[in-house]
């Protein structure tokens, strides 16, 4: 996800692109404050000790000023690599990655066209909102970008404060970056999903107060809510922590454009016993059974079409050829298979225990699922909600048969042009649908 404008940052709504985080040179540095530390090497270490700084500072004052729950230490890593587009994104507990291509990507904005100052501090919002809401399935990318937008206009202003203009080597007004360049977004006649999410955003710190905010967010992290209508349950969180009619008028406005659904398919999940099939399963698949590239993508996921051979088929498994990275240890948490029509609706979910993946060693990984019928035509979708240091690389092969997709249940899926997904899905009958044996 990217904000409007000419700030390079990309979050965790960006791909996440095999070799990025990739280790460094044996002269590699760190540039340290009580709670950042940045590792470099090849940056002057002026500029690598100046975003210290100023994720030291905006850092304190989200917990200060808003009693945000912002991790001990932040690590911040900078890579150079002229091969390199220039980008800033976070892994969603306490790591930033910024990626330049040289030295001059560093300089002020007016020579680089660069807002390091304001990303750093937008990239902290990010962090503050995806450590209280882990899965933010239900969250627009406008609304969490506005957000960060917000709270990173907000933070800039309050790093300001903390280490005035001679914070960057080469000092420039970075001031002009905070609540001044935000103030004018709102009185812009064509302001953006994300300048108009941002005074919804800031209309809710003020109803709410500062010190309110945080626990809303811990709240709807901790919601059970339904993906096909997540507003009513993510509303009645709401105004559980202050009943009154200017929240209910701020959740009308927000609603439509924070709140995304996965709507439920219209195709009856008709499920079966296992003990129920024939035990003749067929695979079908599009890949060559070549692996040619590998692909971790945070905010989508990967999917593929099929066609079943005929009616009263049931799923019962899918296989990925894949691997995961990041903690040595499988994150306590589960991913997603889903079951979707060929518009990509939801008939089944299937969670999913990461340690089902084993870390940096490829290969092909048996999901199995609860035995559920398929449409003559489907979508299998799985969705790993990865990080930078937490995820799994699906690998493809290196022709497309134009079946594969990248994206995530309801909403509109993309082609994924580089190859097929090595996906394949397993389906199975009912033993009294298969006449030319005897029932079991």
């Amino acid at each position: 996800m990217s904000r409007t404008g000419t700030v390079v940052v990309i979050v965790l709504g960006a791909m996440l692109l095999p070799g990025v985080n990739r280790c460094f040179a044996a002269d590699v540095q760190v540039a340290r404050t009580d709670n950042v530390a940045v590792e470099f090497a090849g940056t002057p270490r002026a500029y690598a000790g100046a975003i210290a700084q100023t994720a030291q500072a905006a850092r304190d004052a989200a917990i200060e000023k808003v009693k945000f729950d912002l991790p001990e230490t932040i690590h911040i890593s900078i890579v150079q690599s002229p091969q390199e587009q220039v980008r800033l994104y976070n892994d969603g507990q306490d790591r930033l990655f910024l990626t330049i291509r040289s030295e001059k990507d560093l300089r002020k904005p007016a020579e680089s066209g660069i807002f390091h100052i304001y990303g750093i501090c937008h990239e902290i919002g990010h962090l503050a909102m995806y450590r209280a809401i882990p899965r933010t399935d239900w969250l627009t990318s406008a609304g969490a970008e506005s957000w960060a937008h917000y709270v990173g206009s907000r933070l800039v202003d309050e790093v300001f404060s903390k280490q005035k203009e001679a914070l960057w080597p080469d000092a420039y007004p970075y001031l002009d970056d905070g609540m001044k360049r935000f103030r004018a977004q709102q009185k812009a006649g064509t302001a953006s999903s994300t300048a108009r999410g941002g005074a919804l955003w800031e209309e809710l710190f003020k109803t709410l107060g500062d010190e309110g905010v945080s626990p809303v967010l811990q709240a709807w992290g901790k919601a059970q809510v339904n993906p096909a209508n997540p507003a009513a349950g993510l509303r009645r969180v709401l105004l559980q922590a202050k009943p009154d009619s200017a929240l209910e008028s701020w959740w009308i406005r927000a609603e439509p454009l924070f709140i995304q659904k996965i709507p439920k398919s219209g195709f009856a999940a008709r499920t079966a016993d296992a003990r129920d099939l024939a035990r003749q399963p067929i695979e079908l698949l599009h890949d060559d059974g070549t692996a040619a590239g590998k692909l971790s993508t945070a905010g989508s996921g990967h999917a593929v079409r099929f066609t079943s051979v005929g009616p009263g088929w049931y799923l019962t498994g899918v296989r990925v050829y894949g691997s995961r990275y990041g903690q040595l240890a499988p994150p306590k948490e589960n991913f997603s298979v889903w079951l979707c029509d060929k518009d990509f609706q939801v008939i089944g979910e299937f969670p999913q225990p990461y340690s089902r993946f084993s870390r940096g060693q490829d290969g092909w990984v048996t999901l199995p699922t609860r035995p559920t019928e398929v449409p003559q035509e489907f979508i299998i979708c799985l969705g790993f909600n990865p990080t930078a240091t937490k995820g799994v690389y699906v690998f493809y092969d290196g022709q497309t048969s134009g079946n594969s997709l990248a994206g995530l249940p309801g909403r509109k899926p993309q082609e994924f042009s580089r190859g097929d997904w090595l996906i394949r899905v397993s389906l199975d009958r009912l033993n009294a649908s298969d006449a030319l044996h005897e029932i079991k």
